[in-house]
Protein backbone atom coordinates (compact mmCIF):
# COMPACT_ATOMS: atom_id res chain seq x y z
CA UNK A 1 0.00 0.00 0.00
CA UNK A 2 0.96 3.46 0.00
CA UNK A 3 1.11 6.31 2.70
CA UNK A 4 1.86 10.39 1.40
CA UNK A 5 2.87 8.58 -2.26
CA UNK A 6 5.44 6.25 -0.83
CA UNK A 7 5.46 2.61 -1.55
CA UNK A 8 4.80 0.80 2.42
CA UNK A 9 4.72 -2.86 3.66
CA UNK A 10 2.64 -3.73 6.53
CA UNK A 11 2.77 -6.46 8.71
CA UNK A 12 0.13 -6.95 11.36
CA UNK A 13 0.25 -8.35 14.83
CA UNK A 14 -2.21 -9.83 17.16
CA UNK A 15 -2.96 -11.41 20.47
CA UNK A 16 -4.86 -13.64 21.67
CA UNK A 17 -8.00 -12.05 22.43
CA UNK A 18 -7.29 -8.60 21.63
CA UNK A 19 -7.57 -6.41 18.29
CA UNK A 20 -4.62 -6.22 15.73
CA UNK A 21 -2.52 -3.90 15.20
CA UNK A 22 -0.40 -2.60 12.00
CA UNK A 23 2.84 -1.47 11.46
CA UNK A 24 3.67 0.17 7.92
CA UNK A 25 7.26 0.35 7.48
CA UNK A 26 8.65 2.29 3.82
CA UNK A 27 11.44 1.13 1.69
CA UNK A 28 14.10 1.77 4.19
CA UNK A 29 12.79 -0.33 6.99
CA UNK A 30 11.72 2.90 8.93
CA UNK A 31 8.24 2.98 10.62
CA UNK A 32 6.16 4.96 9.28
CA UNK A 33 2.95 4.41 10.59
CA UNK A 34 1.35 2.50 13.59
CA UNK A 35 -2.65 1.25 13.56
CA UNK A 36 -4.03 -0.08 16.61
CA UNK A 37 -7.22 -0.95 17.32
CA UNK A 38 -9.37 -0.66 20.98
CA UNK A 39 -12.50 -2.21 21.66
CA UNK A 40 -15.04 0.29 23.44
CA UNK A 41 -18.34 0.02 24.36
CA UNK A 42 -19.21 1.35 20.73
CA UNK A 43 -16.86 -0.72 19.12
CA UNK A 44 -14.01 -0.90 17.67
CA UNK A 45 -11.71 2.05 17.53
CA UNK A 46 -8.42 3.54 15.57
CA UNK A 47 -5.68 5.10 17.16
CA UNK A 48 -3.45 5.97 14.67
CA UNK A 49 0.78 7.52 15.10
CA UNK A 50 2.12 8.73 12.03
CA UNK A 51 6.66 8.73 12.77
CA UNK A 52 8.97 10.99 10.98
CA UNK A 53 11.79 13.12 10.78
CA UNK A 54 13.93 10.47 11.22
CA UNK A 55 17.95 11.15 12.11
CA UNK A 56 20.58 9.56 13.18
CA UNK A 57 21.58 8.98 16.60
CA UNK A 58 24.54 7.28 17.65
CA UNK A 59 24.27 5.06 14.55
CA UNK A 60 20.39 4.62 14.91
CA UNK A 61 17.61 6.34 13.22
CA UNK A 62 15.14 7.59 15.55
CA UNK A 63 12.21 9.54 14.68
CA UNK A 64 12.16 12.96 16.06
CA UNK A 65 8.20 13.77 15.19
CA UNK A 66 4.97 11.94 15.39
CA UNK A 67 1.68 12.29 15.37
CA UNK A 68 -0.91 10.87 17.32
CA UNK A 69 -4.64 10.92 15.98
CA UNK A 70 -7.79 8.94 17.73
CA UNK A 71 -11.21 9.47 17.14
CA UNK A 72 -11.98 12.98 18.80
CA UNK A 73 -8.48 14.49 18.48
CA UNK A 74 -4.77 14.55 17.24
CA UNK A 75 -1.69 15.33 19.22
CA UNK A 76 2.05 16.20 17.74
CA UNK A 77 5.12 15.87 19.33
CA UNK A 78 8.73 17.06 17.96
CA UNK A 79 12.11 16.16 19.60
CA UNK A 80 14.87 18.47 19.44
CA UNK A 81 17.34 16.66 20.42
CA UNK A 82 17.88 12.78 21.35
CA UNK A 83 20.34 12.31 23.66
CA UNK A 84 21.77 8.18 24.58
CA UNK A 85 22.51 7.01 27.66
CA UNK A 86 23.12 10.70 29.58
CA UNK A 87 24.30 10.14 32.92
CA UNK A 88 21.38 11.07 35.60
CA UNK A 89 21.77 11.95 39.24
CA UNK A 90 20.93 9.41 41.48
CA UNK A 91 19.27 12.39 43.75
CA UNK A 92 16.82 12.90 41.28
CA UNK A 93 16.19 9.30 41.21
CA UNK A 94 15.24 9.53 44.91
CA UNK A 95 12.35 8.75 46.99
CA UNK A 96 10.74 12.41 47.68
CA UNK A 97 10.41 12.98 51.45
CA UNK A 98 6.93 12.21 52.99
CA UNK A 99 3.92 15.23 52.88
CA UNK A 100 3.75 16.92 55.77
CA UNK A 101 0.78 15.96 57.98
CA UNK A 102 -1.84 18.59 58.74
CA UNK A 103 -1.89 19.50 62.60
Amino acid sequence: TAIDDREVSVVQGSNPGQAPVNFYFDEAGLLVRVLRFSETAVGRVPTQIDFSDYRDVMGVKMPFKWTTTWTNGQATTELSEIRLNVPIDAAKLARPAPAPRPQ
